[in-house]
Parts: structure tokens; C-alpha cells; sequence
């Protein structure tokens, strides 16, 4: 692919990644993962998975610095709790997709992603008030860690799972949502995105370590950022349902392109 036509390209996915992740919550790699697959086939899907949280990483960071901008949206506890499971599970997803076949990785990617997408949409609407949410540590503890296998295993951050897992349980209100998942999958991304770079490489070329390559991280990152915006427009006018609508298509859209790759 030509230069310019691999600068405007990044830009396009970054613009994608963009949107998701600050208007529901989610990492940008149930885009990218897929795509990258599609246009570099010979990169191999574990390589790419860590590309992808090396993106994630940065973007989550832009996204949790712009949202809470003056004050934290949600309690510094709450994230330190969710954090820790992140990870740890993120670490451990991330090391043992590593050792699988790119095959094998594909498959565990689509059955992940359309697990995700039938849940979310069964899940019911739990109405949290600021004043109502529940502080519980062991359930806060084990949905970031679940959030974290799934970001390590997938390269998506995690997010997916996350948020309407989140709601459901109660530990956060609809509003401070994507906030704090965004908060959660720099820890989640930065686990598994080590996972990767220090598994053994499966495909050379330059700007790559591990299982992971930096070259798609500028372009990406820089549409993210200028499309940010718009993603934080349309989360102040999505409810739950709504919500939950958009990210169940989403997921199972994405299930569906990579069954026909």
C-alpha cells in the first residue's frame, strides 16, 4: 500500500475507533482487529490483537483525561479495585492467546465477540442513581478481571463486556459509564498489550516487537483523537437501551465480517 494511501487509511479507522470508544465505552479494536486482519492478511491475527492494544492504550488515556477534565467522574477506589482484576486478567488472556495458531486465535476471537454480543443483548436495564450504586469490591474485582481476559484474548480493550456488565451489576451509574471503562482499559490494554511484545514474534518486518507492530499507532491514534468529540455527543444522548442496542449490532456485525473472511 502507498504511502499516502496508508496515512488516510489509518486516519479513516482511527476516526471509527474514535467514535466507538468515547461514545460507548469500548476500546476501538472490535474495528481495528478486524480490518487490519482484512488488509494485512500476512501480519497474522496475534500480531495484530497487539497492535491494537498498543492503540488502545493511547486513546483510552485521551478519552479518561478528556472526561474527567476538573474532577474524576468516578470514585479513585472504584478504579483501583477494577484495575487490579484488569491486570491481571488482561496479562493472562494476553499470554495464553499468545501461544495459540493465528487460526485458532481468529476462531477464539469470533466466538468471544458473538458470546459478548448475545449477552448484551439479555441483559436488563438496572436504573442507578448517583446515590444508589452499590460498592462491592469482590464483584467490582472479578468483572475487571473478566473485562481484562477478554481485552487480552481479543485485542478490543475489553470494553464490550465491561460496560453492560457494569450496569447490570449496579457498581456504576449509566452516566460515569464510559469514563470509567475507558479509565479500566488503559490497565486492561496495558497488560495485555506486554503479553504480546514479550511473546516470540510471528511475523517480521520493521516496527515490530513481539507480537506487536507501532507502525498503524500514529495514524490511528491522531483520527482518534479528532473524531473523540463526536463519540462524546452521541454518549450524552444514549440510554441504556440504546446503548446496549448500538454495542449488541456492533458486535454481532463484526462477528459476522470476520466469519466471512
Amino acid at each position: 500500500m502507498e504511502l499516502p494511501l496508508f496515512i488516510l487509511t489509518m486516519l479513516a479507522i482511527g476516526a471509527g475507533v474514535g467514535i466507538i470508544s468515547s461514545a460507548l465505552g469500548v476500546g476501538g479494536g472490535l474495528l481495528m482487529v478486524p480490518i487490519l486482519a482484512h488488509l494485512y492478511p500476512e501480519i497474522g491475527i496475534n500480531t495484530i490483537k497487539g497492535s491494537s492494544l498498543i492503540i488502545i492504550i493511547a486513546v483510552a488515556m485521551y478519552n479518561t483525561l478528556r472526561m474527567n477534565r476538573g474532577s474524576m467522574k468516578n470514585p479513585f477506589s472504584l478504579i483501583a479495585v477494577i484495575a487490579v482484576g484488569s491486570l491481571i486478567g488482561g496479562f493472562i488472556g494476553g499470554k495464553l492467546t499468545t501461544l495459540l495458531s493465528d487460526e485458532v486465535s481468529k476462531w477464539l476471537f469470533i466466538f468471544l465477540v458473538f458470546l459478548s454480543a448475545l449477552r448484551t443483548f439479555f441483559l436488563k436495564e438496572n436504573v442507578v442513581h448517583e446515590s444508589e450504586v452499590v460498592k462491592n469490591n469482590p464483584k467490582s474485582f472479578g468483572i475487571g478481571a473478566l473485562a481484562g481476559g477478554i481485552a487480552g484474548a481479543t485485542g478490543t480493550g475489553g470494553g464490550a463486556l465491561f460496560v453492560p456488565l457494569s450496569l447490570w451489576s449496579g457498581i456504576v451509574s449509566n452516566k460515569r459509564v464510559v469514563a470509567l471503562s475507558n479509565a479500566i482499559m488503559i490497565t486492561s490494554a496495558s497488560a495485555a498489550a506486554l503479553a504480546h511484545i514479550l511473546a516470540p514474534p510471528s511475523y517480521e518486518a520493521p516496527w515490530t516487537y513481539g507480537q506487536a507492530n507501532i507502525s498503524f499507532a500514529p495514524g490511528i491514534i491522531l483520527g482518534a483523537i479528532l473524531f473523540s468529540p463526536v463519540g462524546r455527543h452521541i454518549n450524552h444522548h444514549l440510554s441504556f437501551k440504546r446503548r446496549l442496542i448500538v454495542m449488541g449490532i456492533l458486535l454481532l456485525l463484526i462477528t459476522l465480517r470476520m466469519l466471512l473472511r
